[in-house]
C-alpha cells in the first residue's frame, strides 16, 4: 500500500478532520487512535476532501453547480462525473485554492479570555461540589434498621 497525505497532520490544526463512514465497516466500531490516513476526510460545505494518491487529494462535490466550474478553473482534473457531483483531483500544494471553493468546516477554537472565563465558571462549580461532598463526609452514618428492630 502506498503512502498518502495525512490530512490530520497537514490541515488538522485549521480544519475538522473526520474518519470516513467506511472506517467502521473495515475496522469495527471501536475507535482507535491510529486511524488509517486513507480513511480521513475533511468535511466541507460543498462535499469533502480526501486523499487520492501519494501526492494528490480529491475534492468530492455533493452537487454540480458552480463548484465544478471553479475546480476546473483552479487546475483540478475531473476524474469521475456523476449525477450528484464530481470527484476532482488536485495536488496538495493547491489545497488553499480548492478550500476557498469547497469551504471546509473549520476547527472550533476558543480564545484565552474564553478559556479563562470557563475555568473560573467551573472553579465556582467545583467549590460548591466540594462543600456538598464535605457535608456528606461529616454526616455520621446511621445503622441500617431492619423490620426486626421495630
Amino acid at each position: 500500500m502506498t503512502n498518502c497525505p495525512n490530512l490530520k497532520e497537514l490541515f488538522g490544526d485549521r480544519y475538522r478532520v473526520k474518519v470516513e463512514e467506511s472506517h467502521h465497516a473495515e475496522r469495527g466500531t471501536e475507535i482507535k487512535r491510529n486511524v488509517d490516513p486513507w480513511l480521513l476526510i475533511i468535511p466541507c460545505q460543498n462535499g469533502h476532501i480526501c486523499p487520492w494518491d501519494e501526492d494528490l487529494l480529491a475534492a468530492c462535490t455533493s452537487h454540480r453547480r458552480f463548484v465544478v466550474r471553479d475546480l476546473v478553473a483552479v487546475g483540478c482534473t475531473v476524474v469521475q462525473d456523476g449525477d450528484d457531483g464530481v470527484n476532482a483531483t488536485f495536488p496538495v500544494e493547491a489545497f488553499d485554492e480548492v478550500a476557498e471553493i469547497m469551504k471546509p468546516w473549520k476547527r472550533r477554537r476558543i480564545s484565552d479570555e474564553q478559556r479563562q472565563a470557563a475555568v473560573e465558571r467551573l472553579r465556582r462549580y467545583r467549590e460548591k461540589a466540594g462543600t456538598y461532598e464535605k457535608a456528606i463526609q461529616e454526616t455520621p452514618e446511621r445503622p441500617i434498621s431492619t423490620l426486626a428492630d421495630v
